[in-house]
């Protein structure tokens, strides 16, 4: 893989997909990740009355689809040893299950500070196969170079 620097990248790359399939386990699972554990994502008996995003089933946490799109930009920066500087997120649509989540991002912006603060920005969003938007968000990557 390509050891990225800053001087290596720029604004309009595309970084390479990140997706994933979700089911109820993937819900469960995360909630004992997260210490979440609201029945809009682990009660399926519950939710069928309750219906809180107006469907009888349960839905991802938001904060699950974030940290998606947040392994979209590790698993490119990483190898390059780059960090997370900044996340910004908003979430437009519940995650339903069974949906595969398929995450992109793009380069939008390059910011010279010094040696070591340099950064770029990458916009990312999260989409379900039928193209609904599901998230989106800017991640900021500092360059250590």
């Amino acid at each position: 893989m390509e050891n990225l620097t800053f001087e290596s990248v720029n604004p309009g790359d595309v970084l390479p997909p990140f997706i994933r399939s979700v089911s109820q386990e993937t819900f469960w699972k995360y909630a004992v990740a997260s210490f979440d554990y609201n029945p809009v994502h682990n009660d399926p008996d519950w939710v069928k009355t309750a219906q809180p995003f107006k469907i009888p089933f349960t839905v991802g946490h938001g904060m699950m689809t974030m940290s998606f799109m947040t392994s979209l930009v590790t698993n490119w920066a990483l190898p390059s040893m780059l960090q997370i500087r900044k996340i910004v997120s908003k979430f437009t649509r519940p995650v339903e299950q069974g949906w595969e989540i398929i995450c992109s991002g793009v380069v939008s912006e390059k910011h010279f500070i010094t040696k070591g603060k340099n950064y770029i920005v990458v916009d990312v969003k999260a989409e379900n196969r039928q193209g609904d938007l599901l998230a989106l968000g800017e991640i900021e990557v500092v360059f250590p170079d």
